[in-house]
């Protein structure tokens, strides 16, 4: 019952965000004078159509809930009338083209700034510090501000974050503005020795002066690490069982940390080793993310909330072409990519949680503002067949002085484009499927 209940939100949201979409265009075409043909709720058969008396537009609603469209004049053949969508000045197309884009970004900001408003926000000013982690004895306090890791900007937590994930537990470099304005950078390396003799972590400034972990000690690489402490993210009570010490101190064990991905689900964690003693330990909340610290939240007023919402929209966007970028270079893996089907397992968690109905319901407007941002970023790809396909033609246009490209050729490239996206989205759903069926 979940499940269907699960997959019914799922596809209102997406339909929702593609009327939106649709709708932006339907309105910027409206004021350029260029006649829309049909605007459609959903796909296939048609269930209910009513015509515009003065613009002429058939509205239909159709049978299968997935989207909906907006069908100009003149989009994808040569008309030679006014109203056609080709006749128009090229800024005028590049406007229409673009509504649709704006209206998903517009409608992320809204609901984001809602959301801050109730609940409050995140910042990148950092609130606290756990002891006896490498990051603390760097000597990050509260009230220091990280505005880069490893080279990329950060300015909200939503960019620590999605960098960290995707950097994984390599070598970590970054800025940190202290309370007093001034700026140091930190360096966390992380030695292996691939003969399998030794692993250890050092922690630099950045005038390259190594800090000491007094108390740490090394393990063979490969051999079964041992536990120190336990941090969780949600603060509840976690219980390990370990091993004996090192043979270089027996009462001594090493740190485990746990890893999670960008959804929070934990992939991996020490809970296979056993011996005749266990240990629990319950710390403050610490994001599962980060070295030992979490940033500060602060609620405040209308405008800060909005500055903040379309700086986190920013970041969402930002994050699309990031992680295409991750694709390319193999920093992600193609198994990190998720699509409708893997939304719907996150929706599922949500509806199934036992947190409260506002919670579920909050979580839930979240997760449909951030849909809404990535399926703006991913329209705004240069693609042929998305928006941003119709603008490099635009541009080849302008390139060509006025000269465009046959509306029988870009239909072509945009035919076989729009054929590789279906196949990609195919794989993508593969990737779910295999991540749930291993789930």
């Amino acid at each position: 019952m979940t499940i269907a209940l699960s997959i019914l939100i799922m596809l209102l949201i997406l339909t929702l965000l593609v009327i939106v979409h649709e709708w932006g265009h339907y309105i910027a075409a409206r004021i350029f004078g260029v006649k829309v043909n049909e605007f459609s709720i959903f796909m296939g058969p048609k269930l209910f159509q009513r015509v515009g008396k003065k613009t002429g537009t058939v509205f239909t609603i159709r049978c299968l809930p997935l989207g909906g469209y907006c069908a100009m004049e003149g989009e994808e053949t040569t008309e030679d009338t006014d109203g056609a969508f080709c006749n128009k000045p090229w800024w005028q197309r590049t406007i229409i083209l673009l509504a649709g884009v704006f209206m998903n970004i517009i409608l992320a900001i809204v609901v984001i700034t809602v959301i801050f408003m109730i609940y409050g926000y995140e910042t990148r000013k950092v609130s606290v510090v756990a002891e006896h982690l490498p990051i603390s004895m760097i000597g990050l306090e509260p009230g220091d501000s990280i505005t880069e890791y490893n080279d990329y900007s950060v300015f909200n937590p939503l960019d620590f974050n999605l960098v960290k994930y995707a950097e994984g537990s390599g070598d970590s470099e970054f800025t940190v503005k202290k309370a007093s304005g001034e700026k140091e950078k930190y360096k966390l390396v992380r030695n292996i020795d691939e003969t399998g003799k030794r692993s250890e972590i050092q922690i630099y400034r950045i005038d390259g002066k190594a800090k000491t972990l007094t108390g740490t000690y090394q393990a063979s690489w490969g051999e079964n690490l041992l536990i120190a402490e336990l941090a969780q993210s949600d603060g509840s009570k976690i219980q390990y069982e370990f091993k004996k010490g090192t043979e270089q101190n027996p009462n001594r064990y090493v740190c485990i940390q746990t890893e999670y991905d960008a959804n929070g689900t934990v992939l991996s964690s020490r809970d296979d080793l056993y011996t005749e003693a266990s240990v629990q330990s319950q710390l403050a909340s610490f994001d599962p993310y980060q070295y030992g610290f979490s940033f500060s939240a602060k609620r405040g007023n209308l405008f800060e909330a909005i500055g903040n919402a379309v700086v986190y929209n920013v970041s969402l966007v930002k994050s699309v072409f990031n992680s295409l970028k991750w694709l390319i270079t193999g920093r992600l893996g193609m198994d990190a990519m998720s699509g409708p089907i893997g939304l719907t397992t996150i929706v599922d968690d949500v509806v199934t949680s036992e947190v409260g109905v506002g919670t579920r319901i909050t979580a839930l407007f979240e997760m449909a503002a951030l849909i809404s941002a990535n399926l703006a970023a991913f329209n705004i790809l240069p693609i042929p067949g998305l928006d941003g396909g119709k603008l490099i033609f635009i541009i080849i246009e302008l390139i060509r002085r006025g000269k465009k490209v046959p509306p029988e050729k870009e239909a072509v490239v945009s035919l076989i484009f729009l054929a590789l996206l279906i196949l990609f989205s195919i794989f993508v759903a593969g990737n779910d499927i295999l991540r749930i069926i291993r789930s």
